[in-house]
Protein backbone atom coordinates (compact mmCIF):
# COMPACT_ATOMS: atom_id res chain seq x y z
CA UNK A 1 0.00 0.00 0.00
CA UNK A 2 2.62 2.28 0.59
CA UNK A 3 4.34 1.96 -2.55
CA UNK A 4 1.26 2.71 -4.64
CA UNK A 5 1.01 5.87 -2.42
CA UNK A 6 4.14 6.63 -3.21
CA UNK A 7 3.89 5.73 -6.94
CA UNK A 8 0.88 7.95 -6.76
CA UNK A 9 2.71 10.84 -5.22
CA UNK A 10 4.99 10.51 -7.99
CA UNK A 11 2.42 10.15 -10.84
CA UNK A 12 0.69 13.59 -10.26
CA UNK A 13 3.26 15.95 -11.05
CA UNK A 14 3.83 13.90 -13.81
CA UNK A 15 -0.10 13.88 -14.98
CA UNK A 16 0.46 17.95 -14.53
CA UNK A 17 3.36 18.57 -16.69
CA UNK A 18 1.62 15.96 -19.51
CA UNK A 19 -1.32 18.23 -19.50
CA UNK A 20 0.91 21.68 -19.82
CA UNK A 21 3.46 19.53 -22.45
CA UNK A 22 0.09 18.43 -24.66
CA UNK A 23 -0.84 22.03 -25.04
CA UNK A 24 2.70 23.14 -25.50
CA UNK A 25 2.84 20.05 -28.53
CA UNK A 26 -0.47 21.28 -30.12
CA UNK A 27 0.88 24.70 -29.97
CA UNK A 28 3.59 23.25 -31.84
CA UNK A 29 1.63 21.48 -34.48
CA UNK A 30 -0.55 24.52 -34.92
CA UNK A 31 3.29 27.05 -35.99
CA UNK A 32 2.93 28.34 -33.05
CA UNK A 33 6.25 29.24 -30.38
CA UNK A 34 5.95 26.97 -26.94
CA UNK A 35 8.36 29.24 -24.43
CA UNK A 36 7.38 27.82 -21.03
CA UNK A 37 4.82 26.07 -19.03
CA UNK A 38 2.97 26.90 -15.85
CA UNK A 39 1.21 23.92 -13.80
CA UNK A 40 -0.84 26.19 -11.11
CA UNK A 41 -2.17 24.24 -8.44
CA UNK A 42 -5.58 25.67 -8.42
CA UNK A 43 -6.25 26.09 -12.38
CA UNK A 44 -5.51 24.36 -15.10
CA UNK A 45 -2.38 23.88 -16.72
CA UNK A 46 -0.84 26.21 -19.18
CA UNK A 47 1.85 25.74 -21.95
CA UNK A 48 3.58 29.13 -22.01
CA UNK A 49 3.25 30.52 -26.18
CA UNK A 50 4.10 33.02 -28.52
CA UNK A 51 1.43 32.87 -31.26
CA UNK A 52 2.05 33.33 -34.49
CA UNK A 53 -1.11 35.74 -35.77
CA UNK A 54 -2.74 37.59 -32.93
CA UNK A 55 -5.94 35.69 -33.53
CA UNK A 56 -4.51 32.13 -33.54
CA UNK A 57 -6.89 30.83 -30.62
CA UNK A 58 -9.89 31.30 -32.63
CA UNK A 59 -8.16 29.37 -36.01
CA UNK A 60 -8.43 25.47 -36.81
CA UNK A 61 -5.13 25.14 -36.87
CA UNK A 62 -5.04 26.34 -32.16
CA UNK A 63 -7.43 23.20 -31.88
CA UNK A 64 -3.84 21.40 -30.62
CA UNK A 65 -3.21 24.07 -29.05
CA UNK A 66 -6.63 24.30 -27.25
CA UNK A 67 -7.02 20.51 -26.79
CA UNK A 68 -3.48 19.14 -26.05
CA UNK A 69 -3.65 19.83 -22.55
CA UNK A 70 -6.65 17.13 -22.64
CA UNK A 71 -5.94 14.41 -25.12
CA UNK A 72 -2.37 14.15 -24.09
CA UNK A 73 -3.66 12.88 -20.34
CA UNK A 74 -5.96 10.69 -22.07
CA UNK A 75 -3.26 9.10 -24.45
CA UNK A 76 -1.40 8.28 -20.93
CA UNK A 77 -4.47 6.94 -19.64
CA UNK A 78 -5.24 4.82 -22.57
CA UNK A 79 -2.20 3.89 -23.45
CA UNK A 80 -0.06 3.23 -20.52
CA UNK A 81 -2.46 0.06 -19.01
CA UNK A 82 -1.93 -2.48 -22.56
CA UNK A 83 1.58 -1.35 -22.71
CA UNK A 84 2.50 -2.58 -19.53
CA UNK A 85 1.28 -6.09 -19.27
CA UNK A 86 4.24 -7.38 -18.73
CA UNK A 87 6.64 -5.49 -16.71
CA UNK A 88 7.79 -7.87 -14.48
CA UNK A 89 8.35 -5.97 -11.04
CA UNK A 90 5.11 -4.78 -8.59
CA UNK A 91 6.20 -1.26 -7.95
CA UNK A 92 6.41 -0.61 -11.90
CA UNK A 93 2.68 -2.44 -12.18
CA UNK A 94 1.71 -0.06 -9.18
CA UNK A 95 3.28 3.30 -10.71
CA UNK A 96 1.60 2.32 -14.57
CA UNK A 97 -1.48 2.03 -12.75
CA UNK A 98 -1.55 5.40 -10.73
CA UNK A 99 0.07 7.63 -13.63
CA UNK A 100 -2.79 6.30 -15.92
CA UNK A 101 -5.68 6.65 -12.29
CA UNK A 102 -3.99 10.50 -12.06
CA UNK A 103 -3.74 11.29 -15.65
CA UNK A 104 -7.47 10.40 -15.84
CA UNK A 105 -8.81 11.70 -12.77
CA UNK A 106 -6.73 14.61 -12.81
CA UNK A 107 -4.94 15.46 -15.95
CA UNK A 108 -8.14 14.99 -18.14
CA UNK A 109 -11.11 15.29 -15.53
CA UNK A 110 -10.54 17.62 -12.56
CA UNK A 111 -8.22 19.81 -14.84
CA UNK A 112 -10.36 20.49 -17.84
CA UNK A 113 -13.31 21.53 -15.37
CA UNK A 114 -11.58 23.89 -13.08
CA UNK A 115 -12.26 27.11 -15.17
CA UNK A 116 -15.74 26.12 -15.70
CA UNK A 117 -16.60 28.61 -19.58
CA UNK A 118 -12.82 29.63 -19.77
CA UNK A 119 -11.08 26.34 -20.14
CA UNK A 120 -8.90 25.13 -22.62
CA UNK A 121 -11.79 22.33 -23.80
CA UNK A 122 -14.66 25.29 -22.98
CA UNK A 123 -12.78 27.47 -25.32
CA UNK A 124 -12.32 25.27 -28.35
CA UNK A 125 -15.73 24.07 -28.38
CA UNK A 126 -16.80 28.66 -28.20
CA UNK A 127 -14.82 29.14 -31.35
CA UNK A 128 -15.89 25.83 -33.64
CA UNK A 129 -19.49 26.84 -32.16
CA UNK A 130 -20.63 23.68 -30.65
CA UNK A 131 -22.65 23.53 -27.42
CA UNK A 132 -20.74 24.48 -24.41
CA UNK A 133 -22.39 21.55 -22.47
CA UNK A 134 -20.27 18.90 -24.76
CA UNK A 135 -17.29 19.74 -22.53
CA UNK A 136 -19.18 17.56 -19.79
CA UNK A 137 -18.56 14.49 -22.10
CA UNK A 138 -15.31 14.36 -20.80
CA UNK A 139 -16.17 12.33 -17.62
CA UNK A 140 -17.98 9.78 -19.38
CA UNK A 141 -14.67 9.45 -21.93
CA UNK A 142 -12.41 9.63 -18.34
CA UNK A 143 -14.93 6.84 -16.79
CA UNK A 144 -14.56 4.44 -20.02
CA UNK A 145 -10.43 4.83 -19.87
CA UNK A 146 -10.68 4.15 -16.09
CA UNK A 147 -11.89 0.91 -16.30
CA UNK A 148 -8.96 -1.00 -17.05
CA UNK A 149 -6.88 0.72 -14.84
CA UNK A 150 -9.34 -0.60 -12.04
CA UNK A 151 -9.08 -3.95 -13.85
CA UNK A 152 -5.48 -4.21 -13.48
CA UNK A 153 -5.84 -2.98 -10.35
CA UNK A 154 -7.69 -6.17 -9.04
CA UNK A 155 -5.35 -8.23 -11.07
CA UNK A 156 -2.53 -7.75 -9.61
CA UNK A 157 -3.89 -8.13 -6.23
CA UNK A 158 -4.69 -11.31 -7.19
CA UNK A 159 -1.36 -12.29 -7.62
CA UNK A 160 -1.15 -12.84 -3.77
CA UNK A 161 -4.94 -13.55 -2.65
CA UNK A 162 -6.46 -15.67 -5.60
CA UNK A 163 -10.11 -15.23 -4.61
CA UNK A 164 -11.15 -11.41 -3.67
CA UNK A 165 -14.64 -10.76 -2.43
CA UNK A 166 -16.62 -7.65 -3.10
CA UNK A 167 -15.76 -5.67 0.06
CA UNK A 168 -12.01 -6.57 -0.17
CA UNK A 169 -12.09 -5.10 -3.90
CA UNK A 170 -13.86 -2.07 -2.78
CA UNK A 171 -11.68 -1.33 -0.09
CA UNK A 172 -8.53 -2.19 -2.41
CA UNK A 173 -9.29 0.25 -4.86
CA UNK A 174 -10.85 3.20 -2.47
CA UNK A 175 -7.50 2.67 -0.58
CA UNK A 176 -5.29 2.80 -3.38
CA UNK A 177 -7.12 4.86 -5.87
CA UNK A 178 -8.76 7.58 -4.14
CA UNK A 179 -6.96 9.20 -1.66
CA UNK A 180 -4.48 11.14 -4.48
CA UNK A 181 -6.88 13.02 -5.96
CA UNK A 182 -8.99 13.45 -3.07
CA UNK A 183 -5.94 15.43 -1.24
CA UNK A 184 -4.92 17.19 -4.17
CA UNK A 185 -8.92 18.29 -4.81
CA UNK A 186 -8.91 19.21 -1.22
CA UNK A 187 -5.73 21.51 -1.85
CA UNK A 188 -6.79 23.25 -4.77
CA UNK A 189 -9.94 24.38 -3.19
CA UNK A 190 -7.91 25.54 0.05
CA UNK A 191 -5.67 27.41 -2.04
CA UNK A 192 -8.45 29.10 -4.23
CA UNK A 193 -11.35 29.64 -1.68
CA UNK A 194 -13.99 28.20 -3.24
CA UNK A 195 -16.01 25.25 -4.26
CA UNK A 196 -15.40 23.57 -7.25
CA UNK A 197 -18.48 22.43 -7.96
CA UNK A 198 -17.92 21.33 -11.91
CA UNK A 199 -14.59 19.96 -11.59
CA UNK A 200 -15.53 18.03 -8.17
CA UNK A 201 -18.59 16.35 -10.32
CA UNK A 202 -16.91 15.53 -13.65
CA UNK A 203 -13.45 14.09 -11.62
CA UNK A 204 -16.46 12.29 -9.35
CA UNK A 205 -17.75 10.41 -12.02
CA UNK A 206 -14.80 8.53 -12.94
CA UNK A 207 -14.28 7.81 -9.17
CA UNK A 208 -18.04 6.22 -8.93
CA UNK A 209 -17.43 4.00 -11.90
CA UNK A 210 -13.75 2.63 -10.67
CA UNK A 211 -15.87 1.78 -7.38
CA UNK A 212 -18.49 0.37 -9.66
CA UNK A 213 -16.01 -1.62 -11.70
CA UNK A 214 -14.55 -3.27 -8.15
CA UNK A 215 -18.10 -4.22 -7.17
CA UNK A 216 -18.88 -6.02 -10.26
CA UNK A 217 -15.24 -6.68 -12.19
CA UNK A 218 -12.95 -10.04 -11.53
CA UNK A 219 -10.50 -9.93 -13.86
CA UNK A 220 -8.18 -12.63 -14.07
CA UNK A 221 -4.52 -12.30 -11.85
CA UNK A 222 -1.52 -11.61 -13.88
CA UNK A 223 0.26 -14.63 -14.35
CA UNK A 224 3.73 -13.90 -15.50
CA UNK A 225 6.47 -13.51 -12.11
CA UNK A 226 6.80 -10.72 -10.40
CA UNK A 227 9.14 -9.22 -8.11
CA UNK A 228 8.53 -8.32 -4.68
CA UNK A 229 9.35 -4.37 -3.47
CA UNK A 230 12.70 -3.46 -2.67
CA UNK A 231 14.64 -0.78 -0.86
CA UNK A 232 16.32 0.28 -4.50
CA UNK A 233 12.69 0.44 -5.61
CA UNK A 234 11.61 2.85 -3.07
CA UNK A 235 14.65 5.24 -3.27
CA UNK A 236 14.03 5.46 -7.25
CA UNK A 237 10.51 6.26 -6.23
CA UNK A 238 11.33 8.93 -3.76
CA UNK A 239 14.39 10.24 -6.13
CA UNK A 240 11.31 11.10 -8.96
CA UNK A 241 9.14 12.11 -6.13
CA UNK A 242 12.06 14.96 -5.16
CA UNK A 243 12.36 16.10 -8.55
CA UNK A 244 8.68 15.70 -9.69
CA UNK A 245 7.66 18.12 -6.79
CA UNK A 246 10.27 20.34 -7.48
CA UNK A 247 8.98 20.86 -10.64
CA UNK A 248 5.30 21.41 -9.85
CA UNK A 249 7.06 24.04 -6.99
CA UNK A 250 8.86 25.88 -9.12
CA UNK A 251 6.62 25.52 -12.33
CA UNK A 252 3.00 26.33 -10.16
CA UNK A 253 3.08 27.04 -6.17
CA UNK A 254 0.79 29.84 -5.52
CA UNK A 255 2.01 33.35 -5.28
CA UNK A 256 0.90 36.69 -3.43
CA UNK A 257 -2.40 37.95 -5.20
CA UNK A 258 -4.08 35.17 -6.62
CA UNK A 259 -0.65 34.18 -8.84
CA UNK A 260 1.32 31.39 -9.86
CA UNK A 261 4.78 30.07 -10.72
CA UNK A 262 5.15 29.44 -14.23
CA UNK A 263 9.25 28.91 -15.89
CA UNK A 264 10.13 30.25 -19.10
CA UNK A 265 12.69 29.27 -21.34
CA UNK A 266 12.26 31.18 -24.52
CA UNK A 267 11.74 35.39 -25.08
CA UNK A 268 8.19 36.02 -25.42
CA UNK A 269 6.71 38.19 -27.79
CA UNK A 270 3.76 40.77 -28.55
CA UNK A 271 1.16 37.71 -29.28
CA UNK A 272 2.17 35.75 -26.33
CA UNK A 273 -0.30 33.88 -24.26
CA UNK A 274 1.10 34.42 -20.71
CA UNK A 275 -1.85 35.21 -18.54
CA UNK A 276 -1.86 38.58 -15.71
CA UNK A 277 -1.88 35.63 -13.03
CA UNK A 278 1.22 34.09 -14.27
CA UNK A 279 4.98 34.78 -12.82
CA UNK A 280 7.33 33.41 -14.95
CA UNK A 281 10.77 32.50 -13.66
CA UNK A 282 13.04 33.31 -16.23
CA UNK A 283 15.68 30.78 -17.78
CA UNK A 284 19.20 32.55 -17.11
CA UNK A 285 19.99 32.88 -20.78
CA UNK A 286 16.56 35.37 -20.87
CA UNK A 287 18.22 37.04 -18.07
CA UNK A 288 19.83 40.16 -18.96
CA UNK A 289 23.64 40.60 -17.17
CA UNK A 290 24.64 43.13 -16.05
CA UNK A 291 27.65 44.94 -17.48
CA UNK A 292 30.08 46.70 -15.37
CA UNK A 293 29.05 50.30 -15.84
CA UNK A 294 25.68 49.22 -14.70
CA UNK A 295 24.62 50.38 -11.71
Amino acid sequence: MLASWLAGMVALPLALFVAACGQGVGALLGKAGWIGLSVPWDRQAWALVNQPVLNFASLPAASGYWLGSWIAPIAVAALAIPLSLRLQSLVSQLFVVQWAWTAAVIGAAWQPALDSNLSHLARWLQFRGLPAELRYLSSVLVAAVAVPIVLRLIAIARINRYHLRRSRRLLLVAIHLLPIPLAWAAASTAIRGELRLEAGIVAGVPLLVALTVAWIGYPAPLTHAMTTVTGRAFALLMAILLLGWAGVWFAGRPLPDDRAAAVQWGRETSSNNIRPWMEPLLAPWLTPTAGPDDS
